[in-house]
């Protein structure tokens, strides 16, 4: 598989035991920032009941289409460039929007407008289901994820682990009310919201 990750690797079985609790008969879901397309094969595989949209910058793109290709299930539809800095929703509305790791990748401004895309792309009751590592009352949960932080903004100083409240926040004033916060293996936490 092209861009394999171990980390998508490794946290697809945890990460589908929660998604699995939410995922009805039928239930689309919008994946943003699919990477290489890891949890989509996953998930759609576990949960073949289930129509799974992935989504990657333009530039991603050709490993995406070509690891689904190769790997995929009937149920992924084909993937959707998608540009958070440059993207309004315009199709049927999905009862799950879920990223995994991209609110640290990406800018602060870029995860405010994926929570408000999220927003946008739900039906009423839809789930948005945030995974990755987050700060709470502006502390590290774990000195990894302290080093982990320093990494993101050596790399990139716009990235970073988000504060919980400031997400917390943004999503309230999408209309978005957090339904459950979990804890998920390697100090990471699945932050669940619903649309009002």
């Amino acid at each position: 598989m092209q861009g394999y990750s171990q980390a998508a690797e490794n946290n697809k079985i945890p990460i589908a035991d929660i998604l699995g609790r939410s995922l009805t008969l039928g239930a689309s879901v919008l994946e943003i920032g699919s990477g290489s397309g890891q949890h989509a094969i996953h998930m759609s595989s576990a949960f073949p009941n289930i129509t799974w949209l992935p989504s990657e910058r333009k530039a991603l793109m050709p490993v995406l289409h070509a690891n689904l290709a190769m790997h995929g299930s009937s149920n992924i539809q084909p993937p959707l460039a998608l540009d958070l800095a440059d993207f309004t929703w315009s199709d049927d509305l999905v009862d799950i929007v879920y990223a995994a790791n991209v609110m640290h990748i990406v800018s602060e401004g870029l995860g405010e407008r994926l929570v408000q895309l999220a927003a946008e792309a739900l039906k009423p009751s839809g789930l948005l289901m945030l995974y990755g590592p987050y700060k709470y009352d502006g502390r590290f949960t774990t000195e990894s994820n302290a080093t982990f932080d320093q990494w993101l903004k050596d790399r990139d100083p716009a990235s970073g682990i988000r504060d919980f409240e400031a997400v917390v926040a943004i999503a309230q004033a999408a209309g978005l009310a957090l339904k459950e916060d979990y804890g998920m293996p390697a100090n990471n936490q699945m932050l669940v919201f619903q649309r009002a």
